[in-house]
C-alpha cells in the first residue's frame, strides 16, 4: 500500500529502535488506558503504514485471543487487588480487573508491534544493516532474518494445507473432533515442511561454504536516510518522557 508514511521505506534499524521504544512502554504501564491507546496507534501502523489488511489482521490478533483470555481470568482470579468485589463469591475486584486487562493488552501490543515489524522488514536488508551497522556476527544476524523469511511462508502452507484437506474432505468440519483432527493435521503438515526446508537451506549454506570466514561482503547496501534518525531520536524521546508520568 503507497503511502506518504510507508514502513516498508523505512530501514530495518530505525523500524527496530521503535520495536523496543514499544516493548519498554507496554511493559511499563500497568494500567489499562494507555495500554489501549498504544494498541489503537498500532492498529493504525498495521493497516496504513504496513500495509496490513483489516481482515488479516485481526485474524492474526485472533491467535492472541486464546493466550490472553486464559491469562486475563487467571490474573484477575490469583492476583489481589484493590477495590469493590465484582462478583458475590468470587475474589475478584475492579483492581484485578484493571491488572489483568493492562496484562492483557501488554501481549497484544507486543504480538502486533512485532508483526508490523516482520511484515514491513526485508530479510535481507535486516541482515545487512545489523552486520554492517551494529557490526553483529553475519551468523547470527542470518539466522533471525531465516525466522523472519520462515513465519509467512509456513503460515502460507498451513492456510494451503487447511484448504486443500478442507476440498478432499469435501464438506466444513462438523463438530470438536473434526475440527481438532483438521488442526491437528495441519500442524504436521506445517512441521513437516519447516523440517524440509531447514534441510535444504543447510545444505545450500554448506554448498556455498556459509560461515568459512569471520566476515562477508554484501551486494546490496541499506542505508539511513534523515527521516530514519529523525525517526528513532523521536522515539527515544517520546518514551523517555511517557516513562516519567
Amino acid at each position: 500500500m503507497n503511502t506518504g508514511w510507508n514502513l516498508h521505506k523505512l530501514d530495518p534499524l530505525s523500524k527496530l529502535v521503535v520495536l523496543f521504544c514499544v516493548a519498554l512502554l507496554a511493559m511499563y504501564w500497568d494500567t489499562p488506558a494507555p495500554l489501549l491507546l498504544l494498541l489503537a496507534v498500532l492498529l493504525v501502523l498495521a493497516r496504513y503504514g504496513a500495509g496490513i489488511g483489516w481482515l488479516k489482521l485481526f485474524g492474526r490478533m485472533g491467535y492472541i485471543i486464546i493466550f490472553a483470555l486464559p491469562l486475563f481470568v487467571i490474573t484477575a482470579i490469583s492476583v489481589p487487588g484493590e477495590g469493590a468485589q465484582l462478583f458475590p463469591g468470587l475474589p475478584i475486584s475492579a483492581g484485578a480487573v484493571s491488572y489483568a486487562a493492562a496484562i492483557s493488552l501488554r501481549m497484544f501490543c507486543m504480538f502486533l508491534s512485532s508483526v508490523i515489524y516482520i511484515w514491513s522488514t526485508d530479510p535481507q536488508d535486516f541482515v545487512v544493516i545489523m552486520a554492517n551497522r551494529l557490526k553483529l556476527p553475519y551468523r547470527l544476524v542470518y539466522g533471525v532474518s531465516m525466522a523472519l523469511a520462515f513465519l509467512p511462508l509456513l503460515e502460507r502452507e498451513g492456510r494451503v494445507h487447511a484448504q486443500a484437506r478442507k476440498l478432499r474432505f469435501g464438506r466444513a468440519p462438523r463438530g470438536l473432533r473434526e475440527r481438532v483432527m483438521l488442526r491437528r493435521e495441519s500442524l504436521v503438515a506445517v512441521f513437516s515442511g519447516a523440517i524440509r526446508r531447514v534441510e535444504q537451506t543447510a545444505g545450500a549454506m554448506e554448498a556455498k561454504g556459509f560461515g568459512a570466514y569471520s566476515s562477508r561482503t554484501y551486494l546490496r547496501e541499506v542505508r539511513i536516510e534523515r527521516s530514519g534518525y529523525v525517526i528513532m531520536l523521536t522515539s527515544v524521546v517520546l518514551a523517555s518522557v511517557m516513562m516519567m508520568f
